[in-house]
Order: structure tokens, then sequence, then C-alpha cells
């Protein structure tokens, strides 16, 4: 398994932040810089046919897109998985532990999602014969996210508390690559579907029959596609993807998307 963390070129400060935060991983993670920095990203995209013109990432995430995507195809190239950090992205201290336990209890994998955002709130199988639910946050508004400095999780102590165990649950709608496996046959499949990438909404399961109250944010049917993750999300029914819960990685940094 080869271990890769992905960070703005222009923001090196984000790489070292994210070695002093992870400095317990005890495996070779590679660097990998977003070429937030370059002018023809957009256009070399579109050559590529991974967006369209009316595609409407910001500069960052045609880079984050161009990065993952990069990292898909060596996936596919040395027909092994890959783990893949984002430089904001914080491990628990037994993540390597749980994250070796976890894939061989879920060896029919195609995407393992270790952390997500918590402003999103996942569309998660407990069980095949239970209804699906949404793991909610209540009792967290926007008042509370736009706070300076603020984050409903405290690093310190989700960091250094012991995971007695931790469940890898079927989902089918979830936020962020902040830190996730992909298998090589789910690197392959996507590298196929993702293309001409636009302004296509994305469904967020967040209304009835699915929906209730108890969003972080107001609920709405559809999210606008702004980034890669949600692109991903037009996918999972296809896919076996499961996350952890709880988390083995986390993201401080969580913003209203």
């Amino acid at each position: 398994m080869k271990y890769f963390v992905i960070y703005p070129d222009q923001e090196p400060l984000l790489l070292e932040n994210f070695n002093k935060n992870n400095q317990h991983l005890s495996v070779p993670i590679t660097p990998i810089k977003a070429p937030v920095s370059n002018p023809n990203l957009r256009k070399q995209l579109l050559e590529e046919q991974i967006i369209t013109a009316d595609n409407i990432y910001d500069s960052t995430n045609l880079a984050l897109t161009h990065a993952h995507i990069s990292l898909w195809r060596q996936a596919v190239e040395t027909q092994s998985s890959i783990t893949i950090f984002e430089s904001n992205t914080v491990a628990h201290k037994d993540f390597l532990a749980h994250q070796e336990q976890s894939l061989l209890s879920k060896i029919d994998y195609d995407l393992m999602i270790w952390g997500y955002d918590l402003n999103w709130n996942p569309y998660v199988e407990i069980m095949p014969c239970l209804p699906k639910v949404i793991y909610t946050f209540p009792g967290y508004g926007k008042e509370e996210f736009i706070k300076e400095n603020n984050s409903i999780i405290d690093v310190p102590i989700y960091q250094n508390n012991d995971l007695e165990a931790v469940h890898m649950l079927k989902i089918l709608s979830f936020a962020s690559l902040g830190c996730y496996t992909i298998s090589a046959k789910c690197a392959e499949k996507l590298l196929q579907q993702i293309k001409e990438i636009g302004q296509n909404k994305v469904s967020s399961y967040q209304e009835i029959p699915y929906g209730t109250n108890l969003y972080v944010f107001k609920p709405i049917p559809e999210r606008d596609n702004i980034s890669l993750d949600i692109e991903v999300n037009r996918y999972l029914e296809q896919l076996n993807t499961y996350m952890a819960f709880p988390m083995l990685a986390v993201i401080p940094s969580s913003s209203q998307k």
C-alpha cells in the first residue's frame, strides 16, 4: 500500500502542518503538489474532457481534482490500492492499525472513507435489511460554524482517544476526499465515468422521504457541484463504499459547502 498527501503548491505550510500533525504515521507518505498556480490548468482539464466549459470549480478545487485523478491513474497502472490524504487532515493515533483491520474486514471494497466533512450528513446503510439512515449532528447550526476559530471537533481529544472498535458501514452520500483508500478496480471505474464535469447538481438525500429537521444546515435536496467529492457522490450506488465509524481521520477546518 502506498500513501500520498495532496497539498496546494502555493501553500507549502499546509504540508509542514500535515507532517507535524501526523508524525505518528510510521509509513512513507509521498507529497503531491496540487497545481493551483498553473494558469493553464482549466484549459488542460477542458482538453482532457475532465470538465466542461460551464464547470464552476475554483482554482483550488480544479487543482485538487487534477491531483486526485492523477493518483487514481497511478493506482490503475500499478494495479494496487492507494491511500490518499489531503493536507488539512489529522489521522488518529492508531490509524494504521485500525486501517489494516478494516481493509481485511471488507475485502470487496472499492472506496474506504476514513475521514469526512461534517457539513454534509452521510447517508448510511447500517444493515441491508434496515432502512438507510442519515447520520446527523443536531445542535450545530450555520451560526456556530462561522464563528472565528470554531470547530465541531476537539482534535487533541479525538486524536488521543482510544478506539475500542471501528465499524465500516456502507454509504451512499458523503463529503470530502480528505482521507480515503481506493482500490485499483474502483480507480479504473471512476476514471471511465468521471468526465465532462459541469454544473449538474448532485442529490444529497436530504429531502422527504429521507430528510428530517435534524441537519447541521438547512436541508437541501441537491448540492452544487463545486468539488470532486461532490461529483464522486454521483457514482456511489454502483460502488462498494464504506465509511469508518468512528472516524479514523478528521478534517478540523470544516466549512460550509
